[in-house]
């Protein structure tokens, strides 16, 4: 009788127990269910933005890349362009003219290649008494009231004309050297024969055995005979460029910020060195104090 009546106890808790478990784990099923649809939601979102953010980074950097792509283009063009007038300009054997381009060419190229470049400084055994030198001699200006008493003597020197010659005199080769005078209201710049007089005389041009360039009155001047001829330039000159072939007998200048051309000489057969020549002129009533200076370009 205990037996049967134990019997029946258990049955009545399972009975009882099993509709409570299964509610319960109903409940956890629901749950767990419920939580990873939340989370699917969420990763779901979360993927939605992380490719949004990708899809806008790739049109940034689409829009980058298409830039570089024309502004290359663009640089590749002016590049043939250059390297199409440079090609003519050293085949051509005309006489002097007046170079005129409506593009700037890249400074690199128009550098020509590093060995051009040639390290210049001014030669003071051949300036006139009034001119004054910075110790590396890579400046000179003028110097009114300087004692050109204790200047000394020497055939080389010039004393009328307030000029210098640079060190180093040119037969062979090309030579390409800066200056600066963007601070100047007169100057004048260029090559000169070794040979050409050194006090006052009747003209200072072509004819003479000068090739220069030269700020007059606001002008750009090329001092050409039996007249200067006024040369047109885009942009205010703050450093000319000078270019000597002495190959093809030619000296051109060049604005060296933007490397435009300004003018170039045909100098003819020379047999005597070619010097680089600068003039800073007189002060000009104060107007003209500062000093021409050598730029040192590089590649």
């Amino acid at each position: 009788m205990f037996q049967s009546y134990k019997n029946d106890i258990n049955t009545n808790c399972k009975q009882q127990l099993l509709p409570d478990q299964k509610s319960h784990f109903d409940a956890l099923e629901r749950e767990i269910k419920a939580e990873f649809q939340n989370l699917h939601r969420f990763l779901e979102e979360e993927e939605c933005k992380d490719l949004e953010r990708l899809r806008r980074e790739e049109q940034k950097q689409v829009k980058l890349l298409k830039q570089r792509e024309r502004k290359i283009a663009a640089q590749g063009k002016d590049l043939e362009r250059a390297i199409t007038v440079l090609n003519s300009k050293l085949c051509e054997e005309d006489s002097p003219k007046l170079l005129k381009y409506n593009f700037s060419i890249t400074p690199a190229l128009l550098r020509y290649t590093a060995e051009n470049i040639t390290p210049v400084t001014f030669d003071p055994d051949t300036a006139h008494p009034t001119l004054s030198f910075s110790e590396c001699c890579d400046s000179v200006w003028f110097e009114a009231d300087k004692d050109v008493q204790a200047c000394p003597a020497n055939p080389r020197r010039f004393h009328y004309y307030y000029c210098v010659f640079g060190h180093q005199g040119f037969s062979t080769g090309r030579h390409y050297w800066e200056v600066e005078v963007g601070g100047k209201t007169a100057w004048r710049l260029g090559v000169a024969r070794e040979d050409v007089p050194r006090g006052e005389m009747a003209s200072t041009g072509t004819s003479s055995g000068f090739w220069t360039l030269a700020l007059k009155g606001g002008s750009i001047l090329a001092c050409t005979d039996p007249q200067p001829m006024k040369v047109t330039v885009s942009a205010r000159l703050v450093r000319i460029g000078v270019f000597l072939d002495c190959e093809k007998e030619e000296v051109s200048f060049y604005n060296a910020v933007t490397m435009s051309p300004i003018y170039t000489f045909t100098m003819g057969t020379f047999t005597v060195p070619l010097f680089p020549y600068y003039n800073p002129c007189d002060t000009d009533d104060g107007r003209n104090t500062a000093a021409i200076n050598i730029f040192k370009p590089s590649l």
